[in-house]
């Protein structure tokens, strides 16, 4: 049943810049003001560990999610990179 839940509060986010790191998408949408995080994992290549510019988020609430998927078409920019 848990997990169920936390696949319910889960979004799958593409096109990421081959350089974003986790606190990167915790940025981007803190700064959106979507929500709480639980977790975020960038998906990599197995052998040669790089980005493949996609990552799972996690969110807390139900709210968090709906909140995240407004954010679609908005662009992911890194700061300082």
């Amino acid at each position: 049943m848990e997990e169920a839940k936390r696949e319910d509060h889960t979004i799958l986010v593409y096109c990421l810049p081959l350089k974003a790191k986790e606190r990167d998408i915790w940025n981007f949408f803190s700064k959106a003001n979507c929500g709480k995080i639980r977790d975020i994992r960038i998906i990599k290549d197995a052998r040669s560990g790089r980005s493949k510019g996609v990552a799972y988020v996690e969110f807390y609430t139900s709210d968090a999610v709906q909140k995240a998927l407004t954010m679609t078409d908005r662009p992911f920019e890194l700061k300082g990179r």
